[in-house]
């Protein structure tokens, strides 16, 4: 165990050893090379970050494994080949297990919202983007978001200024693909965003009682819709199948309390929302890769 929680010390010395993180509370203050409002960071080190925010958009994209997110109360897992794009100022925390890698992009949006045409659509710059449908689109920014890290690396003349010009391309991209309709007027823009006024909300109601029995039924009930519709609108919304999305909240929250508490591993199954140990250990493997007591011992004690 002390061998193990060492090997784990030089891991977490490793994410300052340059200096990149200045924290105050759970405001962190990017700091950025010179001559340049661009920071890329690779890791493939299992790590994990609690709630912070800052002033920097993050985009991070998962090469192997996966990477787990909690934005602003909504949890997201990250596969290979995904990209998550996190909004400045937003609450977010993340984790990375063993045998995993990723990139990630974290810059100053001040250039991109001083565009016009970008800056007046509603949302663009306060939504989180979850690209994980395999379009040609999510092909494409997935493949700039790696000429940008060979840019970043071979550091050309004006390689800063055309870092940006991927930026805008992405965020061009992320406009037209994800956000088409966001401007239309008619009966259909309305009801979509009636279903996510009514999507947000059962989303909230999820993250206030995941700790009790709830079904499918019972949250589609909340929401006014059939759970047929409510599914199809969820799913449609978050990416997530409802129960996929209650199992990862419950998962978030148990990996809260296995790395801020004792508690026995019967008491955080409770209190996370599992039924039983069994159900929290088996549902733990499957999305973290190692059961609920090697996690305490690698996060634990911070």
């Amino acid at each position: 165990m002390s061998e193990q929680r060492g090997t784990n010390a030089i891991i977490r010395e490793k994410r300052y050893e340059d200096g990149f993180r200045v924290l105050q509370g759970q405001r962190e203050y990017v700091t950025y090379p010179d001559n340049t409002s661009v920071r890329i960071w690779y890791s493939e080190d299992p790590w994990r970050f609690e709630e912070h925010v800052h002033s920097a958009v993050e985009i991070v994209l998962t090469l192997e494994g996966s990477v787990e997110y909690v934005v602003d109360g909504v949890p997201y897992t990250v596969r290979k080949d995904e990209v998550l794009v996190i909004p400045h100022e937003a609450i977010h925390s993340l984790a990375m297990g063993e045998n995993s890698s990723r990139l990630l992009f974290l810059f100053e949006p001040d250039v991109l919202m001083s565009l016009r045409d970008l800056k007046r659509l509603p949302g663009l710059f306060d939504r989180v983007f979850y690209l994980h449908d395999g379009s040609d689109t999510h092909t494409r920014i997935r493949e700039m978001l790696l000429k940008i890290r060979s840019i970043e690396k071979e550091q050309n003349l004006a390689w800063n200024a055309m870092i940006y010009s991927y930026l805008i391309r992405i965020y061009s991209a992320l406009c037209q693909h994800y956000m088409s309709g966001v401007i239309t007027r008619g009966r259909e823009t309305t009801v979509r965003a009636v279903d996510q006024e009514v999507i947000t909300a059962s989303m909230v109601y999820i993250n206030e009682h995941y700790h009790e029995e709830l079904s499918l039924d019972d949250v589609a009930a909340f929401a006014g819709f059939s759970r047929y519709y409510f599914s199809r609108s969820f799913k449609k919304q978050t990416g997530y199948f409802f129960k996929d999305y209650l199992c990862q909240k419950r998962l978030q929250v148990a990996m809260e309390l296995l790395t801020r508490t004792e508690l026995s591993m019967r008491e955080v199954a409770s209190r996370s929302g599992f039924g039983s140990v069994a159900t929290f250990n088996r549902a733990f493997r499957e999305k973290n890769g190692c059961t609920p007591s090697k996690y305490r011992a690698i996060y634990g004690g911070r």
